[in-house]
């Protein structure tokens, strides 16, 4: 059961948190926590104040951060003793803190692998105090530092799990606990390398963490729990007749959540894909409801789509080739202009003569082409969206395939690909016109 910040607002959410875990207990669960909302921004704030030298701005960081965890003790801990003594704790964790900014402040850098330490403390932060909100209330709850679990490698900021590793420590540690009828408490997106130093693992680590932790335990099932009730057919902020999907498979999933669907990172759920282990979106404001299951396949087979998705500022770069003879090697000498540059194509159409990439935000274009080869033209497009449907009729119904592009050709899109798994037809639009493709596609396919 993974929770993540929304789930851990404040003190209300953390006692509901406990709630949905005590009514659980029968199924014998893991808890991997996020850090509360807003914390892990707070702690990038700190950080970057530190560097730069700005003792004010760090003391305000840490004093809002401080504030909130006080509150939330507060708000969960009714044992006058208990409290005290997870005041404590919170002020050791919270000097720590305020030690480490200081050495990054006065020698005036961070390196990724103090960045990484300091940016652990806010799930260390929260699963310490769910912890003992737990014990309370009844839960045979136990702490486990997640740095003796998640063995990772040492790329600082988006550290690779180490699976076997994982594995090892998960049957030593944890499975004796959940045998003996404890409730493993861990910190989501933290790690460690084999020689102890703290590592993250990045955007979507809190999930990744989940889907490591029970596909090295060999779960039945990994809960994603956040503030929606599942994925959904659109984004309900555009399409008001958007309804949840009861089930999509891993194919699915992942298209979704690359092209937008914020609910889960594409990456995350790589682990539960290897292992077959369904994935289930639930909402914590609403623990009774069925979620939506990512399984290994679905009922509805292949000739459904499953929902359209999309995702804003974006920007396409087009490179042409002047002249008549073209280099073989053209499209891998672009790209590795672009990852030299820093930018990473959300999405890629290349001939023999021309490479579009669509990336986020605002490349510098005028570095990019001055390192491209001799004989390329480079052109920006900027304020495009791209728009995504997805669903497994587009895998081998043509019917449905020409339908789709019928619908997406309506709305005058720059580029359209089919996704290179085939369960999803992806159009770069003008981003004025993202609402009316989406609203369009959703009309005449899911309503």
């Amino acid at each position: 059961m993974k929770f993540g910040g929304t789930s851990l607002g404040d003190a209300e959410r953390i006692v509901a948190v406990s709630e949905i875990v005590r009514q659980r207990l029968n199924r014998r669960p893991v808890v991997v926590l996020s850090a509360m909302s807003g914390t892990t921004d707070l702690l990038v704030e700190a950080v970057s104040a530190a560097r730069r030298g700005d003792r004010e701005a760090v003391e305000v960081a840490v004093g809002e951060l401080a504030k909130r965890h006080r509150w939330a003790v507060a708000g969960t801990m009714h044992d006058s003793s208990h409290r005290h003594d997870l005041d404590l704790e919170i002020d050791a964790i919270l000097e720590e803190l305020r030690v480490l900014l200081r050495s990054v402040r006065v020698l005036g850098e961070g390196t990724p692998r103090a960045a990484d330490t300091l940016l652990a403390f806010g799930e260390l932060l929260s699963t310490r105090i769910a912890t003992a909100a737990f014990i309370e209330r009844g839960i045979r709850a136990r702490w486990i530092d997640a740095r003796e679990i998640v063995v990772t490698d040492d790329h600082h900021g988006a550290a690779e799990p180490d699976t076997a590793a994982v594995a090892e420590r998960c049957r030593v540690r944890l499975r004796p606990m959940m045998e003996q009828g404890e409730v493993p408490v861990i910190a989501g997106f933290v790690g460690a390398t084999p020689e102890g130093e703290t590592t993250t693992l990045g955007r979507g680590g809190g999930d990744t963490s989940a889907a490591i932790v029970g596909a090295a335990l060999g779960v039945e099932e990994i809960q994603i729990w956040t503030d929606v009730d599942g994925l959904m057919t659109a984004d309900p902020r555009t399409v008001k007749a958007a309804r949840r999907l009861e089930e999509v498979s891993f194919p699915e999933a992942a298209e979704l959540a690359y092209y937008g669907a914020r609910v889960l990172h594409p990456a995350s759920i790589a682990p539960a894909v290897r292992q077959n282990i369904p994935v289930r979106i639930l909402n914590s404001m609403n623990p009774e409801g069925a979620g939506t299951a990512i399984v290994d396949r679905t009922d509805s087979g292949a000739g459904s789509l499953a929902s359209v998705t999309s995702r804003r500022g974006l920007r396409a770069l087009r490179v042409v080739v002047r002249g008549k003879r073209v280099d073989p090697a053209f499209l891998s000498t672009v790209i590795r202009t672009l990852e030299h540059c820093g930018v990473t194509g959300e999405l890629a159409v290349a001939s023999e003569a021309s490479v579009t990439l669509v990336v986020r935000g605002d490349p510098q274009t005028a570095r990019i082409a001055a390192e491209l080869p001799p004989g390329c033209d480079l052109e920006s497009v900027p304020d495009l969206a791209i728009v995504c449907v997805v669903g497994g009729a587009l895998v081998d119904n043509g019917e449905v395939r020409r339908r789709v592009l019928e619908v997406l050709a309506l709305h005058e899109p720059v580029v359209v690909a089919l996704g290179a798994m085939a369960t999803s037809v992806a159009a770069v639009v003008a981003e004025s016109h993202l609402d009316a493709t989406v609203r369009d596609v959703h009309r005449r396919f899911f309503e």
